[in-house]
């Protein structure tokens, strides 16, 4: 094996071999067209698509044109020289700042607009390496700490284009290209398969929390209840000033805040902070097994608590509801479009929107007399749920390791050499 000597450099540590080159070194930077060119009345319906940093926030392309505003032939003309070709690099020029695309040949001959910069690696150099090697966390950073502006961060083709990047020799840029991109495929794949998953997660709740389709062994008629008749709905308290009954020691009792939980949690498992005994009397105090739903933030979203805690104002509690619904299955009714227009409806004509306990008490719940039933329809719904989450950690691990990759493959500290 032989062994790779470093030199120190204005970006870190680098392999003797590899270089400090400017992008502007090695690539034509290139400012989209300025807005008196191109006006809303000169979209066509089906032209050449004009893309915008809003069409590649997630750092990939769209494959079509279908819904990217769109020019006519004479201003394709007009504007030709903003068109794009494969291996160039879209880079957004205000906002996000550090995002960036790669072209590809299904984007070829699009144009690009004035909130874009355009990045077109000159020979000798890998597009693919250079999309790559613009992502790396450092080099994200420096291009965010120059930008200018007051209200929006905004970058030029300087800024842009005095960011400086390690370049090792082309065959080893073709290298790295090549590990990033295998996991990134990989991620893709996941990607498309937890898409694929909630798709027909949403189509069982569909039919199954509707009564449209009966499981097995079940025919006693569902029923139609107001859920406050079934269930205790309640709001939470805040004791004033809250910072002087909060701690982050072990001594206290849960308080449970939004910042405790992700949008994609069911269950509320740990907080942050506790709440001293002195200021549970001027709180709610919620125990497991409660749902709780935010009044105001992530609107109407439900949580089962999965530990005993406290509430401030802006949660309700729902509980004793017990001898009537499933937990799970109530979980997933609470989630459903049907709830959750009913609040949309009951808000309506007010500039804001929330939740009260009056508004969730009158929600009417459709469901199965038999709890059996319910926990059978359930049982159905969790285990596309775990499918789901199973492969969204696997997604996360590989996102990970893509992360770690990175920072080993781009600073030379693992070569990827004949």
């Amino acid at each position: 094996m032989k062994e790779t000597k470093f030199k120190n450099t204005g970006i870190g540590r680098i392999p003797d071999d590899w270089e400090v080159r400017t992008i502007n070194s090695f690539c034509s930077v290139k400012t989209g067209p300025f807005g008196s060119m191109l006006h809303a009345e000169d979209y066509v319906a089906k032209g050449t698509p004009i893309v915008t940093t809003e069409h590649f926030k997630n750092g990939i392309l769209p494959l079509v044109g279908k819904d990217i505003p769109q020019v006519g032939i004479e201003d394709l003309k007009r504007m030709s020289s903003y068109t794009l070709t494969k291996d160039d690099i879209v880079f957004s020029r205000v906002g996000s700042v550090d995002i960036n695309a790669l072209v590809t040949v299904r984007q070829k001959g699009w144009l690009f607009s004035g909130r874009v910069l355009r990045v077109r690696p000159f020979k000798q150099t890998d597009s693919l390496y250079l999309h790559y090697g613009l992502l790396k966390h450092s080099v994200r950073s420096d291009i965010v700490s120059r930008a200018v502006g007051l209200t929006m961060a905004s970058i030029n083709t300087k800024i842009l284009g005095e960011t400086e990047l390690s370049l090792p020799p082309l065959n080893e840029q073709h290298r790295i290209a090549s590990a990033l991109t295998s996991i990134d495929n990989l991620i893709s794949s996941l990607g498309k398969q937890i898409e694929k998953k909630k798709n027909i997660k949403q189509g069982a709740m569909q039919q199954f929390l509707t009564g449209k389709t009966r499981l097995k062994g079940f025919s006693e008629p569902w029923v139609k209840r107001k859920f406050g008749d079934n269930a205790t709905i309640q709001r939470g308290g805040s004791p004033r000033p809250i910072e002087a009954y909060l701690t982050t020691n072990r001594d206290g009792i849960n308080w449970i805040k939004i910042g405790d939980v992700r949008p994609n949690d069911k269950f509320i498992r740990h907080t942050v902070e506790k709440i001293i005994p002195e200021g549970i009397s001027h709180s709610r105090q919620v125990y497991k097994g409660d749902f709780i739903l935010s009044n105001s933030m992530s609107f109407g979203r439900p949580y089962i608590l999965d530990i005993d805690g406290c509430i401030h104002d802006g949660w309700l509690v729902i509980k004793d509801y017990s001898n009537t619904y499933d937990m799970d299955f109530l979980y997933y009714i609470l989630s459903s479009d049907t709830v959750f227009e009913q609040y949309i409806a009951m808000a309506a004509g007010s500039s804001v929107k929330n939740l009260n306990k009056e508004k969730v008490a009158n929600v009417m719940l459709f469901a199965p007399q038999s709890l059996a039933e319910q926990r059978a329809i359930a049982t159905i719904l969790n285990k596309m749920d775990n499918e789901i989450t199973a492969l969204e950690t696997k997604k996360a691990k590989y996102e990970a390791i893509k992360q770690g990759m990175m920072q080993q493959l781009l600073t030379g500290k693992i070569r990827l050499i004949s």
